[in-house]
C-alpha cells in the first residue's frame, strides 16, 4: 500500500477515536508513523524493570533486529536474556496491525499466563500512543481494549496471543505469526508445521528464543538457519550489545544463575550434557572470536576467478585470508553426493593450523573436486586430501585423474599368504577407517584445548556443540545413523551433522605430515 493510501485509511479509523479534523502537525505524524516503524518507536512506552514508565527508546542492536522483520519474511532469533526482544516484538506486531488492514497476527507462548502477559505490553504501547496515532479498537470493552486474547482493530486487523496447543497456527492464512520463547514451546514441530502452509501467500514469521539444550524445534531451525537450510534468517544477539550490561551485570548473573545457566540464558549456549567430545568453553571461546574473522570480498578478485568460473558458491564459501607465499596449506574434505541428507565440507589451513578458508554445502562430487584444485592452485600448489571412502573416492580419482601434483595417497598393508612383505595398495585421498577415525578426532580435539589451531568455520563451531559420545564411547554427531522407529519418516529423525568436524579433524591431522612419498595410516 503505497503512503498517501496507509495514511488516509488510517486517518479515517483514528478519525473514530478524536471526533475533529487531525491537524497538520498531527497529520505529518501519522503519516511519519504509519509507514515507518522507527518513527513509530518514538512514541511508544514500555515498563521498565526499574524506572518504571519509559519511552522505548531503541538501542542500536534493536534497531538492527527491528530492520530485519522489516527486510525478511522470516527471521530467528538466538537472544540473551533480558534483550527486550519481547518488547521489540511487540511494537513490530501493533504497528504491522493498525497501519496494515486485514492481517491476522498469532503471538504463541509457552502457557496462558505468559500469554496474556505478552497481549498486556501491546495494550500498554497502545494505551499510552497519542490519540491521532492510534486506530480504534472494536472488540471487548473498552477499557479493557479488547479481550484478554486478542485485540480487533477498526481495519480488519487481528492480534491473538495464546498458549501452546497442538492446534496452535493452524488458521485460513496467517500474515504473521510469532513464536516467543521457541526452545520450550510445547509442540512446536507441529504448529511450525501447521502454519507454514498458511504463511506461504506471504507471511511472516518469528521465532524468538533463549537456547533450552539440544534437539528441540528451535535449535534445529537455528543450526538449519546458518546452513541455509530453510527460510530464516539467522539473528545472534550477544550481551554485549546491550548498553546497559557489563562485566559487573555478568559477574552478578553468573553469581546469581550459576556457570551452566548463564552460558545458557546469558551467553546463548546451545549446551550439551557432560558426553560432548570438545570442552565447550573452548567451543563457545572459538564462536566468541568468529565476529573477528572478516571474509574476503573474493566473487570480484581476479585472484579467485576459478572458483567462481565453477559457479557462485556464496556464503557457503568463506575465505579469510590470501595465500601466503611462505606458507604451506592443505585443502581436505568430507565428500557427500549433494543429494542426500549429509554435505561437503572442506577445510583450508596452513602448515601453523590457522584456518584461512571453509565451505559447507550440497554440491555435485564433480563441483567439489573441481573447487579443491582450484583453491589449490592460488595457494601454493596446497596439498588436497578428499576424504575417499565411498563417494568420496570419485572426487580423489578426478583430482588424480587430472594429474594435480600434489594430492594426498593413503596405503593399505595387504598380507597376502606365503609373502614375507604385506603388499601395499595406493589409495589417492585420505581413506577414513574405524582404527584412525578416533585419532584424528582426539587429536583435533587436543589441539583446539591446547591452542594449536585456529577454526573460523561457523559451521563446525554449531556441529560441535552436538558431536558427542555415543554408548559405545564412539564420537559422532548427535542422533546419526539412527534411523527412524516404527510409524515415523526419515524426516521426523533429530540427526545432526559433522561433516566441518571430519574435514577439520583430516586436514590437522594432513597439514602436520612432511610428505615425501605415501603415508601407512592405522587401519
Amino acid at each position: 500500500m503505497v503512503l498517501d493510501e496507509v495514511a488516509s485509511s488510517t486517518r479515517k479509523q483514528a478519525s473514530k477515536i478524536i471526533d475533529r479534523p487531525l491537524s497538520s502537525e498531527e497529520f505529518n505524524d501519522l503519516l511519519r508513523v504509519s509507514s515507518n516503524p522507527f518513527e513509530f518507536a518514538k512514541f511508544i512506552y514500555i515498563v521498565h524493570p526499574q524506572r518504571g514508565k519509559v519511552q522505548f527508546d531503541l538501542y542500536p542492536f534493536q534497531k538492527s533486529v527491528l530492520l530485519a522483520f522489516l527486510r525478511n519474511r522470516f527471521n530467528i532469533i538466538l537472544k540473551f536474556r533480558q534483550a527486550g526482544v519481547t518488547e521489540l516484538i511487540a511494537l513490530f506486531c501493533l504497528w504491522f496491525a493498525m497501519y496494515h488492514s486485514n492481517k491476522s497476527i498469532v503471538i504463541i507462548s509457552i502457557k496462558e499466563v505468559v500469554a496474556k502477559k505478552v497481549l498486556r505490553k501491546i495494550k500498554f504501547m497502545y494505551r499510552n500512543l497519542p490519540d491521532h496515532l492510534k486506530v480504534q479498537i472494536v472488540n471487548g470493552r473498552t477499557k479493557d481494549l479488547g479481550t484478554h486474547s486478542e485485540i480487533c482493530f477498526a481495519n480488519d486487523s487481528i492480534i491473538s496471543s495464546i498458549p501452546t496447543t497442538e492446534e496452535a497456527g493452524r488458521s485460513e492464512a496467517l500474515s504473521l505469526l510469532v513464536i516467543d520463547e521457541a526452545a520450550i514451546i510445547r509442540w512446536a514441530d507441529q504448529i511450525w508445521a501447521a502454519a507454514f502452509p498458511t504463511l506461504s501467500t506471504g507471511g511472516r514469521c518469528i521465532l524468538n528464543s533463549t537456547p533450552y539444550g539440544l534437539g528441540n524445534f528451535f535449535h534445529k531451525a537455528w543450526g538449519e538457519a546458518l546452513l541455509g537450510g530453510n527460510p530464516f534468517t539467522p539473528i545472534r544477539l550477544k550481551w554485549r550489545m546491550h548498553p546497559e550490561r557489563d562485566d559487573a551485570w555478568y559477574k552478578q548473573m553468573r553469581d546469581t544463575l550459576g556457570s551452566r545457566r548463564t552460558a545458557q540464558e546469558i551467553d546463548g549456549d546451545f549446551l550439551t550434557s557432560g558426553n560432548s567430545v570438545f570442552d565447550l568453553m573452548d567451543i563457545r571461546a572459538i564462536e566468541e572470536a568468529l565476529d573477528g574473522y572478516i571474509p574476503l570480498r573474493i566473487n570480484d578478485n581476479p585472484l579467485f576467478s576459478s572458483i567462481y568460473k565453477i559457479r557462485n558458491f556464496g556464503d557457503n564459501l568463506q575465505i579469510f585470508d590470501k595465500p601466503d607465499p611462505k606458507r604451506k596449506y592443505t585443502i581436505s574434505a568430507d565428500i557427500s553426493t549433494g543429494r542426500a541428507r549429509d554435505y561437503t565440507a572442506l577445510t583450508l589451513i596452513d602448515d601453523l593450523g590457522e584456518e584461512a578458508g571453509c565451505f559447507k554445502g550440497k554440491i555435485p562430487i564433480n563441483e567439489a573436486s573441481a573447487l579443491m584444485m582450484a583453491l589449490g592452485n592460488i595457494y601454493n600448489r596446497a596439498r588436497l586430501a578428499p576424504e575417499s571412502n565411498d563417494v568420496g573416492l570419485g572426487v580423489a580419482e578426478d583430482i588424480q585423474q587430472k594429474n594435480y601434483n600434489n594430492l594426498y595417497y593413503s596405503v593399505k598393508l595387504l598380507r597376502e599368504k606365503g609373502k614375507k612383505k604385506p603388499r601395499e595398495e595406493k589409495i589417492p585421498g585420505w581413506y577414513t577407517t574405524s582404527k584412525n577415525r578416533p585419532l584424528i578426532l582426539a587429536e583435533l580435539e587436543e589441539d583446539i584445548r591446547l591452542g594449536n589451531i585456529i577454526i573460523k568455520d561457523r559451521y563446525f563451531v554449531q556441529e560441535a556443540y552436538t558431536f558427542i559420545y555415543d554408548d559405545k564411547n564412539k564420537p559422532i554427531a548427535m542422533g546419526k545413523g539412527k534411523g527412524p522407529n516404527e510409524g515415523e519418516s526419515l524426516d521426523d529423525v533429530d540427526e545432526y551433522h559433522d561433516d566441518a568436524i571430519l574435514a577439520k579433524a583430516i586436514g590437522n591431522h594432513v597439514r602436520k605430515i612432511r610428505m615425501k612419498g605415501l603415508i601407512i595410516l592405522p587401519q
